[in-house]
């Protein structure tokens, strides 16, 4: 199943931290959105599984949005 993000939402789909399996959608060339497929092992917290619409308080945004 996959789930959809925009870019500016502080979710672990957008943090620099999360390992997910993800893909950015582009508009006009610039990062909209980013889609998910699945859970994923968050860095920032020792490697805990962790679902793409959670959130923390040490996301810090994807450099490749």
């Amino acid at each position: 199943m996959s789930a959809v993000y925009r870019v500016n939402e502080k979710k672990c789909a957008t943090c620099r931290w999360w390992q997910g399996a993800r893909g950015i959608e582009m508009r006009a060339n610039v990062p909209f959105y980013v889609k998910v497929d699945g859970a994923g092992a968050c860095m920032a917290l020792n490697n805990q599984s962790k679902t793409p619409a959670t959130a923390c308080s040490r996301w810090s945004k994807w450099e490749k949005l």
